[in-house]
Order: C-alpha cells, then structure tokens, then sequence
C-alpha cells in the first residue's frame, strides 16, 4: 500500500514549514445543483424538484440562502433508506409529489426533475419517469429531466445540463428569421442593458434561459449564437444541432471583451462601424469611469484565481489576465 507520507511537524516551529497537503479532483468543489440557485431565479415560472437525500436539500436552501417556509421554486424529493435497498416502488412516489406539487402550484408551466446521483444509486431512472409524466400532464406543464449529480457534473455544469435539456423543445424559427440568440443566464438588469444595445444597433435579440419558461426564444439556420457564459460546452453543441451558427467572439467581460462580444454580432448582420460606435460609445466610457475608481488600489496587485473544479484556474488566468493587466497592471 503507497502513498504520501505525512510530514514531521517541528514542535519549535509549528506548522510554518510543514508542506501543504492536497487533494485534487471533484472533492474541492460543488455539484450541478448548485445551479438551481440562479436557474429558478431566472425563469420565474419553473420548478426544479430534485430527486436525493437531506444533504441535497440542506446543500440547496443554504446556496440559495431561503427558508423553505417561503415556498421557492425548488424543492427536494427525499429518497429513505426503503428507496434506496429497492424495497420500494419509487415511481408511485415520485407520481405523488408531483401530483401534490402541481396541486399546491398551479403557475408552475415547466417543471425540472434533477437527478442528484445516477439512477443505478437511487434507483429511479428520471429520464423515463419524465417521460412519463409529461406525457399525463401534457398541454398543462412540460416536464424535462437533468442530472446534477455529482459525479457527473461540477457548479456550474448544472446550468449546461439544464439548457440543454430545453433545446430540443425550442420552437422552430422560418428559416427567413435572422436574430442573435445571447446563450446563458444574465441577471436581468444586465440583459435588459444588453436589449437596449442590440435595439439601438437593430438587431432582433433573444435570451436564453428566458425569464419565463413560455416565452422559449426560437431556432432555426438564421440564428446567431453568442455565449455569455464560458461553461456552456454541451447547449452550443445542442444549439448548432439545430441549425444555429456560432458567433467566434471573447466573452462580454469589462469593457474589451464586451465592446469585442458586441461587434462580432454587428458584423455578422452588416452594421456600419460608426453605428456600432455610436451605439456603444456612452456605455463603454460609463464602464472606464466605474472602473477608474479602483484602479489605483488595484495596480501592481496579484490576483489569484480559486478554480471551481479540476485544473481550470489556469483557463480562468488566461481569460481574465489581458483585461485586467490592462485596467491596473494586475499580476495574474
């Protein structure tokens, strides 16, 4: 049996010198639930309804920070110990919180069950139960399924995995319609700010998520894909699948990447760069003089950058470090 040998503390001088011991991998970080924090904030007519144990439901409603007494728009579906050893059936049950669920939440339209372990450990397969259930409960409420387990996914992952299980229910656009389709969960005055800007340039402009889950944006060949996060791998794929086009542009990250993320939109529906200018020219210098503030007490700083899992502090370094260098000369 190897591995690595603890080191010898020296009573004189403590732990001063003694080498810090890691351990790497999903451990360090969060699930995929964890998205259901901002997600059911987003899209204020879902429900998410997570199918584990009291440690989902603690890690949940402390993330989110709520009470459950204020009724949010998650809950968790506790599996006992009779769930778990396959003593019992685990689809009656499911069908009677749901069944009670929609009762007591008649506004529900879309409901999400999220799986927080593989079927096989809690031995209901959801992608089936969904089925299943969306087709009783169809022309009321669409009933989708995700995993945010563990296992399979880290943080942020849950809002990929979320996305993409409503792609394939988006509404067909005529293959006439041209829009920009802005991918990724904004908080809203931050989309309602980009709106403006997309109006002022004339271009058609979509969300997704949207606000309400009725109001799916639609997709088709016309269809322009901007990425507003960075950990949206699996809904692109999802999205070109359907005939969108990805638009190559850096994310909308202080004022380079923004100005850069927004042209690369303007080009692709042949704004003229003095309108482009234009348009953007007074949010651009609001955004300098924000960040004018803190540049004197940020300049010749290190900046060091915790990864949300494996090895990405590297990936989140190399995004960040040119527009930060060149806001206050930060070593990243």
């Amino acid at each position: 049996m190897t591995g690595t040998a603890l080191p010898t503390i020296n009573p004189a001088t403590g732990c001063v010198d003694a080498p810090v011991l890691r351990e790497r991998g999903q451990r360090e970080v969060f699930c995929g639930l964890t998205g259901i924090v901002w997600l059911h904030r987003k899209m204020q007519d879902a429900f998410f309804l997570v199918v584990g144990s009291r440690t989902c439901a603690h890690l949940i409603q402390s993330a989110a920070g709520v009470m459950i007494f204020a009724e949010p728009r998650f809950a968790t579906a506790i599996l006992g110990d009779r769930d778990l050893a396959g003593m019992a059936d685990c689809n009656e049950e499911l069908d009677r919180v749901v069944r009670e669920l929609l009762a007591r939440r008649p506004d529900i339209t879309t409901l999400f069950l999220v799986g927080s372990c593989p079927s096989e450990v809690i031995k209901l397969d959801l992608g089936r139960a969904a089925e299943r259930l969306g087709g009783e409960y169809a022309g009321r409420v669409r009933i989708l399924n995700y995993s945010g387990s563990g296992i399979e996914t880290t943080f942020t992952q849950g809002e990929d995995a979320c996305l993409k299980a409503l792609v394939p229910v988006l509404p067909e656009a005529p293959a006439t319609q041209e829009s920009v389709l802005v991918c990724g969960t904004l908080a809203d005055v931050v989309e309602d700010q980009f709106g403006r800007l997309f109006a002022e340039l004339g271009i058609p402009v979509q969300f997704f998520p949207p606000r309400r889950a009725t109001q799916l944006p639609s997709i088709g060949p016309g269809t322009k894909l901007l990425l507003a996060q960075p950990f949206l791998n699996e809904t692109m794929r999802a999205l070109q699948s359907r005939g969108a086009t990805l638009l190559s542009a850096p994310y909308p990250l202080g004022v380079e990447g923004t100005t850069a993320w927004l042209r690369a939109a303007a080009e692709a529906f042949g704004i003229a760069p003095e309108r482009f200018a234009s348009a953007i020219a007074a949010p651009a210098q609001r955004a300098r003089t924000a960040v004018a503030r803190y540049r004197p007490t940020l300049e010749g700083k290190r900046l060091f950058f915790f990864p949300q899992g494996f090895d990405q502090a590297g990936d989140l370094a190399e995004l960040f470090a040119r527009p930060l260098q060149r806001i206050a000369r930060l070593k990243v």
